[in-house]
């Protein structure tokens, strides 16, 4: 009897290990840091959040070798929530090949089903980091795409290693993201004697240490939620940078740059720039054919700004390991060769400028996000673009100008950007914090901001008013500043045909009916006023509307008129940037015979420290005519969270304006 229990339990044991055996056979197919991160407990959400996908893990770890070279490894895992979220089940692993080592990288998608896909050699790929305005890069990036093996519920994971020589030893780590996070790490190894800063922006993470090693985690995190219109420095949260310094006197081949404060990247970018911004015979012959005729120093910068600009711009990505990027090529191979990217041609108008003995730096700035830079933590990070400071003197007045005690009186040029005149900085970098590549002491400026009326749009429109509702008018147009680029950059980006297009939507906004439009004119003052003016003849069937046969409405703002709040949201958790613009218009309309102005609001004034509104309507019954103006005028400034009812209130008594008629009425015969 006993001996029967005996088999009958071995029986039992030996099929219930078959499973155990299958499932450790499935588990196999997977590393355990996979396995880990399918047990973990699902971040948490926000109140009735759907996320397309969700972050399981996500880990890097960076080991700063003796020679000063940095191996790197990094696991992240997704799962897919959502079918039109699948094509983030991609892995990717960028390197630079003249001073780093091509990643190895695998990759896994674990079905719902409990399935696993491990992918193959076959489906890696590599490609070259550049774009179409890309002549030459050593960037290449390693892929592998997984969109055609995942689906719902599946989870994608991948893992890479590289080893990787670089100046510049900061590290940044968000350990938030657009989806909930269950883990996120990051931990750095440093040989004996290396020192390791660290600055975070919100909720300190989790730190342990462990010798030479720091580790860094943080759990069940919610999505990060933007808000339009936000400043970067505002949606900062659970985001850390570390910088890695050497000991005093190291040895290691791979130099460090060690970054103390502005004044050592400045000096750094000094060292790499000013010796490739020198003229030889060429340049100092060209420069002075250049200027030949021209008089004050306003007219040479001018006119050696735009040839540096007519400089083919082809973006080089060139000893970015060992250089950083930084270091442009000599200024006579960018003349020889004609183009360049924009570290050359700030180094090419530099030596054209010192040709004729005007002074000048090479800077570094963010051309795409004005609040990116944290003034208080030196780093190359924050910047993706290269411009020129002239030294000036005080005859030299435009927008472009910044004055410092210590740096002097300095205008920027952007020799990249053709739809931005000299004088002007483009208005995705104004007010943004930019590192002035030279010796003195806060080279971390503020780029000058424009106002409001340095960007207005004033229009005169001549209009009249037919019985059958048609309005018919000539509207002359004046763009300055930010207008006038806008307009150049839409010019420059489309064909005729698609640039009528674009005209006819900007008349049909605010629900204006069937516009007929006609450019009769339009002028580029490019280098006087930097001004652009058009003249443009339109008609609208129907656009005043009839009510009972005696009554004709009349919108009078017809081009631009504001009809929607982007405000509308009830709360806020982050403030509000506002950008410099206005428009000023004065507007005359004919009214049809047998009409007169019945109702209208002679004056309208909204004012708050942040924006304004008037508008003033007057009836000349004498000459049949209606004379409206209207001033809308917005500074750049932050609404803070409190003040956000303010804005709100603001815009919703703009619309109201905007939306505001001219009853005429048929007169008694």
């Amino acid at each position: 009897m006993l001996h029967k229990n005996v088999f009958a339990l071995l029986l039992l044991i030996s099929f219930s290990v078959v499973p155990s055996l299958e499932a450790k056979k499935k588990k196999s197919k997977l590393p355990d840091w996979v396995n880990a991160a399918l047990e973990l407990p699902a971040a948490p959400r926000h109140k009735d959040e759907k996320p397309g996908y969700e972050v399981l893990w996500d880990e890097a770890h960076y080991t700063v070798l003796s020679n000063g070279r940095v191996h790197q490894t990094v696991r992240y895992a997704i799962r897919i929530l959502d079918l039109e979220e699948r094509w983030r089940a991609k892995a990717y692993a960028s390197y630079y090949k003249s001073s780093g080592t091509r990643p190895e990288i695998s990759a896994w998608t674990r079905h719902s089903d409990g399935e696993v896909y491990k992918y193959k050699r076959q489906d890696k790929s590599e490609r070259s980091n550049g774009n179409y305005l890309t002549l030459d890069t050593e960037s290449s990036t390693v892929t592998i795409d997984g969109w055609e093996q995942t689906r719902v519920g599946d989870v994608f994971a991948y893992e890479y290693e590289k080893t990787q020589a670089t100046i510049f030893t900061q590290y940044y780590w968000r350990f938030q993201s657009n989806c909930p996070v269950a883990f996120s790490q990051i931990s750095i190894t440093t040989p004996e004697d290396w020192t390791i800063s660290e600055h975070f922006f919100g909720e300190a993470p989790n730190r342990v240490q462990s010798g030479n090693t720091i580790t860094w985690e943080a759990t069940n995190l919610l999505s990060k939620k933007s808000e339009p219109l936000s400043p970067t420095s505002a949606n900062k949260h659970q985001y850390m940078i570390a910088s890695i310094t050497p000991p005093e006197g190291s040895n290691a081949r791979y130099t460090n740059l060690i970054l103390n404060s502005w004044e050592d990247l400045a000096a750094y970018k000094a060292k790499v720039s000013d010796p490739q911004a020198e003229p030889t015979p060429e340049i100092i012959a060209k420069a002075n054919e250049i200027v030949s005729g021209k008089d004050t120093e306003w007219e040479k910068i001018q006119a050696l700004g735009e040839f540096a600009k007519s400089i083919n711009y082809e973006h080089i990505s060139l000893e970015l390991g060992d250089g950083g990027g930084y270091t442009p090529r000599p200024a006579s191979e960018t003349l020889r060769v004609g183009y360049g990217d924009c570290k050359d041609k700030t180094a090419l108008l530099r030596a054209l400028l010192k040709a004729v003995d005007i002074d000048s730096y090479s800077v570094t700035v963010n051309a795409t996000d004005n609040d990116n830079v944290e003034p208080d933590l030196p780093s190359p990070s924050f910047f993706n673009h290269c411009i020129t400071a002239v030294k000036v003197s005080d005859s030299v007045d435009t927008p472009a100008v910044y004055e410092d005690e210590k740096q002097g009186r300095l205008l920027f040029i952007d020799p990249t950007w053709n739809n931005s005149p000299i004088g002007e900085i483009p208005f995705e970098a104004q007010g943004g914090l930019a590192v002035v590549g030279s010796l003195e002491a806060n080279p971390l400026v503020k780029l000058p901001l424009s106002t409001p009326e340095q960007n207005k749009i004033q229009r005169e429109i001549l209009t009249e008013i037919y019985p059958n509702g048609m309005l018919v008018g000539r509207m002359e147009t004046t763009l300055h500043g930010h207008a006038a680029v806008q307009e150049r950059r839409t010019l420059n980006s489309t064909d005729e045909k698609e640039y009528k297009e674009d005209l006819v939507g900007r008349f049909s906004e605010g629900g204006n009916p069937s516009p007929i439009v006609a450019i009769i004119d339009q002028s580029d003052n490019y280098l006087t006023d930097r001004t652009y003016q058009k003249t443009i003849e339109f008609a609208f069937k129907g656009y005043a509307k009839p009510m009972r046969n005696v009554l004709m409405i009349v919108k009078p703002a017809i081009l631009g008129r504001i009809s929607k709040n982007p405000f509308t949201k009830n709360q806020r958790k982050l403030p509000v940037r506002l950008r410099s613009r206005m428009v000023e218009e004065k507007v005359q309309f004919y009214i049809p015979l047998g009409y007169a102005a019945d109702e209208f609001e002679k004056e309208i004034s909204i004012e708050t420290d942040f924006g304004s509104y008037h508008a003033t309507t007057e009836y000349d019954e004498a000459n049949a005519q209606i004379h409206y103006t209207r001033t809308f005028r917005q500074t750049d400034t932050t609404i803070p969270v409190d003040r956000y009812p303010e804005l709100q209130d603001f815009y919703s008594s703009v619309i109201q304006a905007e939306q505001t008629p001219i009853v005429l009425a048929r007169s008694e015969t």
